[in-house]
């Protein structure tokens, strides 16, 4: 009997070493997590088409117009919402940069 008592407190000791090794090692990929930098994957540069988007409201208008430039094709795209039974985005016709700026 005194070998059962006598184990009992190491036995509980070590069961919460245990749990506290166990709570370090997940605070500590936790903070990790939080405490990285996401990596930025917008507009990459000189990739993907050359393309740069920008929002804009048109004066007196409620509503948004993107505005997509494409700079490998020197276009100037325009998209605006539809009437509201559809709201499909309507494009207007693209503007050809190097006639516009005759470059």
């Amino acid at each position: 009997m005194n070998d059962s008592i006598g184990t009992r407190p190491a036995t509980k000791r070590s069961v919460i070493t245990v749990l506290i090794v166990a709570n370090l090692c997940l605070l500590a990929a936790l903070l990790s997590e939080c405490l990285s930098l996401p990596n930025a994957k917008a507009q990459p540069g000189g990739r993907g088409g050359e393309y740069v988007c920008v929002t804009a409201k048109p004066e007196g208008q409620s509503y948004d117009v993107l505005y997509l430039l494409d700079s490998a094709a020197h276009r100037l795209h325009a998209f605006y919402p539809g009437l509201p039974p559809n709201k499909q985005l309507t494009q207007v016709e693209p503007r050809d940069l190097k006639k516009d700026f005759g470059k």
